[in-house]
């Protein structure tokens, strides 16, 4: 792993998870919590995106500025058309954004990292037939380096229930988010995350991956 550059592993992501690594690096840049989302059809085309404005300082902002729902707001009405879509976001759904994924009947999420916050989230197809139906199909966590840069980058701007439970499921993750924000304090802010992730190359191949599976 320690031969994979950053600039390598950035250019080797899908264009949607670009824009949603995107969209995550410019909540933590307005001091939010880094996470993004965007929404794509059938034909791989990004149609919606969103990021986390829990914090900014103008509307929309609130407890519900999440960047799934903003995302969701692409998805088509028709229940055919919602299928054929993909969500991608960098930090797995919260029951509000999870259900309105279910809602709106997107097909198909990805995500970048689990949320610590809501581990067991992902057992509700298990209450019946119909959430069962209508759940889309999951791919994630993000293996590797840039799966661990997900996974610690909304806990870089909060001392939240987010860091409280990344502390208790992960110490390592909550050492290494610790480290890489005190590595993005030292000197100007990056304007991307491809520069952001390059900073702090060297503290998350040193990482690894964690044994555990929700981490």
């Amino acid at each position: 792993m320690s031969e994979l550059t950053a600039r390598g592993a950035w250019s080797a992501l899908e264009p949607p998870w670009q824009h949603a690594m995107t969209m995550a690096w410019k909540s933590y840049r307005d001091g939010g919590v880094a996470v993004g989302a965007v929404i794509t059809d059938d034909a791989g085309t990004i149609v919606g995106s969103g990021r986390n404005q829990r914090f900014d300082t103008v509307a929309p902002r609130g407890l519900l500025a999440h960047a799934e729902m903003e995302a969701l707001a692409a998805v088509p009405d028709d229940k055919e058309g919602a299928r054929h879509t993909r969500l991608y976001t960098t930090l797995h759904p919260c029951p509000m954004c999870l259900g309105a994924t279910v809602v709106a009947r997107v097909g198909h999420l990805a995500f970048g990292a689990y949320d610590p916050t809501w581990l067991g989230i992902e057992r509700l197809p298990q209450l019946n037939d119909e959430v069962r139906h209508r759940w889309p199909t999951f791919a994630g966590p993000m293996p590797g380096p840039i799966g661990e840069w997900l996974a610690v980058l909304p806990c870089l701007n909060t001392n939240g229930t987010l860091v409280r439970a990344m502390q208790r499921v992960s110490p390592t993750r909550a050492r290494l988010a610790r480290a890489i924000a005190a590595k993005l304090d030292d000197g100007e802010i990056p304007e991307t995350p491809e520069l952001a992730i390059d900073r702090v190359w060297e503290l998350l191949i040193d990482v690894g991956t964690p044994p555990a599976t929700h981490e």
